[in-house]
Parts: structure tokens; sequence; C-alpha cells
């Protein structure tokens, strides 16, 4: 007699056991010496369910036996490794008793007899009541811990799947999640349809955490309907979505914008507090790829964490994060505007030695200055003189009206003159004096100021913006011209070489 053996294992758990591979294989071919049966082939499946019939060996199995028709006994170490649903129990032994193949058990007493039969029934339909019962405990197992809070599944794009310090099944964010929280975000603001999100995912580069294929457009949407990514969990045994164990990525606030988007019951809206965020905007950029950073609140069961990233760069090629702290990043910045401010004793200097250069540069206005002066004294010594005439009545009334008059139509000309050209004289003085203010208190006006003026402020002192790494820091920054000035002027006292024909100006203001 000749026999087909077959053997499986579904988990690493059991296949540290009795229900080992080499056990099951050992014990079959001990069950066949004895017998004096000859063993001509082994099919083996590991890592497989019996919910199924379809496994790769156990196909290849019955079909070793269709097509070698010497094959007498078909053994299995028990019936449950065949099969745990009695429907595919009982099409297996059919479709094996038709080409002349027997079923038998190493640890279980079955035979063709009718009590062998109604044995082999029997077990196979506790093996899959068994399986039924499992299934139901891993199911009821799989409620109680959404029901804590937790999530039991597989973590979807932009979550890790991790354990609490007590040990329950939960997600955490990871750097794919800030990444998709900026897109929500601006899918939010309007800047980004759902195919966008999809151009934008594919773009970088982010892969499937269960395939590592190109994520889907139905994924990108999926996504987007997803209440864990707003710190919620959910399934089917509970009336709606719950507070989960782990942080989202978004507010619900924000989640519920995007519901009401999708739904089409709402416009996209900024939700934002933009005035939170004054470096963003394209004012610094990532000193690895250039990319803009750009900031957004991953958000927790009561808590909020802001902060600038880079989209386009991952901690895991890069080897350090990509990331910082929104506090920390704007600490940093008041710092360097601390690093470059001049020192008081530098700033009078300057400001005397500039109006000096400014002064000698600019002498015609001064002397013009001096000549509208002059006009006007002479102007009101002459009609003091005419009035004078008039008290000695040299002259009549009429005559003192109609010089008057003309005096003082000349006056106002020249009156007019000398405030226009004191206000060229003068505008000097009022730039560099704010100038050197702002640069003496940049850092409180900074940090005092409301968006619009941070902004301003921020670009007037560096026009190009910065670059950060996420190492070392802010890189070597560009500064306004007045900075220029005051560096040169810092390094060679007061030799201004470079001034001559300097003119005032408020472009970097």
């Amino acid at each position: 007699m000749k026999a087909v053996a077959y053997i499986r294992v579904s988990t690493e758990r059991q296949a540290q056991n009795n229900l080992s591979l080499e056990g099951q294989e050992k014990q079959i071919r001990e069950y066949c010496k004895s017998l004096g049966v000859e063993l001509v082939q082994l099919f083996s499946d590991a890592g497989e369910s019996a919910k199924t019939a379809d496994r790769p060996q156990l196909l290849q199995s019955l079909e070793f036996c269709r097509k070698n028709r010497d094959i007498d006994l078909y053994v299995v170490w028990k019936l449950d490794r065949l099969s745990r649903n009695a429907d595919d129990h009982s099409t297996i032994r059919v479709m094996l008793s038709k080409i002349g193949v027997v079923i038998r058990s190493v640890t279980e007493a079955i035979d063709e007899s009718p009590t062998g039969n109604l044995m082999s029934t029997i077990l196979s339909g506790f093996a899959q009541f068994d399986n039924e019962l499992r299934s139901l405990r891993s199911t009821e197992g799989v409620k109680r811990r959404i029901e804590q809070g937790g999530w039991p599944h597989a973590a979807p794009l932009g979550f890790t799947n991790i354990r609490d310090e007590l040990g329950r099944p939960t997600v955490k964010i990871n750097q794919t999640g800030l990444v998709i929280a900026d897109l929500m975000r601006e899918f939010i603001r309007g800047g980004m349809s759902v195919q966008d999100i999809h151009n934008k995912i594919d773009e970088y580069g982010i892969k499937s955490p269960r395939s590592n294929k190109r994520v889907g457009y139905q994924t990108v949407v999926n996504m987007l309907r997803n209440p864990l990514y707003a710190g919620m969990v959910y399934s089917k045994s509970i009336d709606e979505p719950i507070e989960g164990l782990h942080q989202g990525i978004i507010t619900k606030s924000e989640y519920n914008s995007i519901q009401m988007i999708l739904d089409g019951r709402s416009q996209k809206v900024e939700v934002a507090n933009v005035a939170e965020w004054p470096l963003r905007g394209g004012f610094i950029k990532c000193h690895h790829c250039g990319n803009s950073l750009t900031g957004s609140s991953p958000t927790g069961r009561s808590k909020s964490y802001p902060m600038y990233h880079c989209t386009r760069c991952s901690a895991r090629k890069l080897g350090h994060k990509v990331s910082v702290s929104r506090d920390d990043l704007h600490l940093q910045f008041v710092q360097l505007l601390e690093d470059i401010r001049p020192s008081d004793v530098h700033v009078k200097l300057f400001r005397e030695v500039f109006l000096k250069r400014w002064n000698d540069v600019h002498s015609s206005q001064m002397n013009e200055q001096a000549r509208l002066t002059q006009l006007l004294f002479d102007l009101r010594a002459r009609k003091a003189r005419v009035i004078d005439l008039f008290v000695d009545g040299s002259l009549t009334r009429e005559e003192k009206e109609d010089r008057t008059a003309q005096i003082d139509s000349d006056i106002l000309k020249y009156e007019l003159a000398v405030t226009d050209n004191a206000d060229d004289v003068t505008a000097a003085e009022a730039v560099i004096d704010f100038g050197t203010e702002l640069m003496h208190n940049a850092p409180n006006l900074w940090r005092s100021a409301n968006l619009k003026n941070r902004q301003q402020l921020q670009r007037a002192i560096f026009p190009n913006g910065l670059t950060y790494s996420f190492v070392s820091g802010f890189g070597t920054a560009e500064t306004s011209e007045l900075y220029e000035v005051m560096r040169q002027f810092d390094s060679v006292g007061s030799n201004l070489v470079g001034l001559d024909g300097i003119e005032p100006s408020t472009k970097w203001l």
C-alpha cells in the first residue's frame, strides 16, 4: 500500500509545540511504518488557516492523488489539520473516495466502517464548532479592545501599530502621518481636491503599508472618511466612533469639516489659526531639500503638539527627525534676532557717522535751506518797513495793503519751499532712527507684533527668507542692506566706504 500525507500549522505558536510540522511529520512516518505502508509524498502548508480549502499544498496533494491512482491512503496527524469546515471535509472525503483513496488520522480512530464514518463526521463537525467558537471569542475580544479605545487591527496609512503602557493595542502617528495632516488641512482650506491629495501622496513616494504598492484613489477617500485620523475608534458593534487611546493627526472639528465637504454640505474654509504660524508661507525652507516648512498640530486626547515640519523629507531615510516644535523654532528665531543685533555703542556711533556722511553728500540741500531761510528773513524785513511807512503817513492804506499782500504771497511761497526742503534734509535722520531702533529691538518687536507685522518685520530683516536644518538649526542668514552696512561698519570702525550717494530708502521696512 502507498500513502500521501498532509501536514499543516497556521501560527508560529503551533509551530513551537506538539503541532509543529516536524512533530506531525515524525508521527505520520511512524504511523505508516507501523502499518507497513509506503509514504510516497508529504505535502506541507505553513501559516495557512483551515477555514478554507484554498491552500496551495492541500490542493497539490489532492491533484497528486488524482494523477497517481496507486495511492491508497491519505494520512493526516489530525482531521482538523485537513479542514475545520465540515462541508469542506465532506467534499474532500468524497473526492478522494471516488479515486479509491481513504483518509486516515494518526491520533483519531476512523476507518471505512459505519462507526468509523460516524466518528469522522463527528470529529469534522467538532473541528468546525471549535473554529467558529474561536472566531466568536476573537470577535468579542476585538470588540472589547475597541470599546476601551484601542485599535486591534492593522494601522492605516500614517499610523504604526503599538501597545500602550498597559499592553493595549493602539496606534501612533508616524512621519507619513504628519504629511497627511498637512494635506488634509489644505483640503479643508480649499487648496486641494481629493485627486490632488492622491497625486501628492504619489509624488512623495508614499506607499501602502500593507502591500508596499502605490496608494490608490479609493484609499485616499477612505482615509478622509476614517475617524481614526481624528483620534477616534469605531466598529460595527458600536453605534458611533468613540474616543481612542491614540493621538489624532487632525482635530474632531477638522474631521467634521472634511465630512461636510465630501458630502457637499459645506464650502472649504480656513480652520487653522494662521496667526500661530508666522514662519510659514515660504519664509523658512528645509536645508536638506529646499521645500518650504509647513505647520500642523497633531492632537491627543487632551493636548495638541504644534510642529513645523518638512513634508518632502523622510526621517527614516535621513536618519534624523524632520520636524521641530513650533515653540522651539520661535525661540530659536528670536535668538537669531538677538545674535544679529548690533551693540548700543555701534548703533550710536553708526548713526553719528552716517548722518555726518549724509550731510556731506547732501550739502547742496543744506545750502538751499540756508538760502531760502535768508529770503524769508528779507521778506519779513520788507513787510516791517512797509508797515513803518504806513504809520509815518508815507503810504496810504491802499498802498500798504497792495505791498503787504504781495510780500505775504512771496513769504508763503518760500515757507512752503523751506518746509519741503527741510523734509528732504531730515528724512535721513528719521530713516536711520527707525532703522537702528528696529535692529536694536527686533526680538521684542517680533514677539509682541501681530501676524502681519511679524511677517513684515521678518521679511524686512531677512528679505530672502531662511533655511533650517533639523540637526543644526538656522543656516547662514542673508540680512537686509542696513544690517549689511552695519556689519561692514562694525568691522572697519567709522570707515563708511561705499556710502557715497546713498539715498534714504524704506524698501526694506
